[in-house]
């Protein structure tokens, strides 16, 4: 396969198969915890080769502004790989992106991971999946800076609502809803897997992620464990506080679609779609499809994830 030939159930089928997919992983990392387990889990899937890691902007109380997200993602990015390959043998590259949302829907936030997107996207033989697990902007500024590669790009986003809600509106949706409408406008071939009743479905609790990685997946097992663990702050248990918690671990879904998009969830091909100014859904008819992702096996992606890094960390 290589160009899409902006065929969604073309790219529906290629994803379907046994053959190693490109990816590059956009990440607010620093945001919450889910984006460690999705970074640990395209790293120890063999059906992946990970073309680079990119930091996304985030604003919330875990940073000062945009450009501190981002900051502060970029070197979680860095000791997420670093534990995951300590002796550096993958060369997995690591950028800094946006340090600002976009101010409109023609003008790129330039960076060193938007120009990185681009060259990489154009290097490869085979189609690249830039999947979004953040807010949008580097991907969105990457089309904007060189919209040819969108002849071999295909974008997936970690984000929004389904379809039939009417509102799109989510965390990774919001924080710059123009990203949004340049990715869902410019013809790229667009899978969104939505925040809201879907991926925040993958559910698990502090007992199982303890169990199942606590010493038994090395280094990056226990840092996972830890940052679960941990509630603004605060370790579980510490003076009565949160002596049991339930997750969800949004971000696995993304690598969970690109491994088994039929074994491990449903989905509808749908017309594509953009959002208005207030984060409603509006039907371009522009005869072009998208795919929506209904629901998600929860408990058969969470074991894939735990054997896979289990496997990969074994002592």
């Amino acid at each position: 396969m290589k160009s899409h030939d902006y065929d969604m159930h073309k790219i529906y089928e290629h994803l379907g198969n046994a053959k190693k997919k490109n990816l590059i992983l956009d990440t607010d990392t620093y945001n919450e915890i889910d984006d460690q387990f999705a970074v640990t889990y395209a790293m120890v899937a063999d059906d992946i080769n990970i073309l680079a890691l990119t930091a996304a902007p985030f604003h919330n109380h875990r940073s000062s502004d945009p450009a501190d997200g981002m900051e502060k993602s970029y070197h979680e990015l860095i000791k997420i790989r670093d534990l995951n390959d300590p002796e550096g043998k993958r060369n997995i590259p690591v950028y800094r992106g946006s340090d600002s949302y976009l101010k409109n829907t023609i003008t790129p936030v330039k960076s060193q991971a938007v120009e990185e997107i681009v060259r990489k996207v154009h290097e490869s033989d085979e189609v690249v999946y830039i999947a979004a697990i953040g807010c949008f902007t580097n991907v969105a500024s990457a089309l904007m800076l060189d919209p040819t590669i969108m002849d071999k790009a295909v974008v997936i986003l970690v984000g929004g609502q389904k379809i039939r809600f009417g509102c799109a509106n989510d965390f990774n949706l919001e924080q710059d809803k123009n990203a949004a409408r340049v990715i869902f406008e410019c013809g790229v071939p667009v899978i969104v897997l939505p925040a809201i009743k879907c991926t925040d479905e993958l559910l698990a609790t502090n007992a199982e992620v303890e169990y199942f990685l606590r010493d038994k997946a090395g280094n990056i097992g226990n840092y996972l464990c830890d940052i679960f663990n941990e509630e603004e702050g605060h370790p579980m248990g510490e003076n009565l506080f949160c002596n049991s918690k339930e997750r969800s671990i949004f971000d696995l879904a993304a690598i969970a679609f690109m491994r088994n998009p039929v074994g491990f969830c449903n989905k509808h091909f749908v017309s594509a779609h953009s959002i208005t100014a207030e984060g409603n859904w509006i039907n371009l008819n522009d005869g072009r499809e998208m795919i929506i992702m209904e629901d998600i096996g929860k408990d058969i992606v969470l074991s894939d994830f735990f054997t896979l890094v289990r496997r990969a960390n074994a002592q």
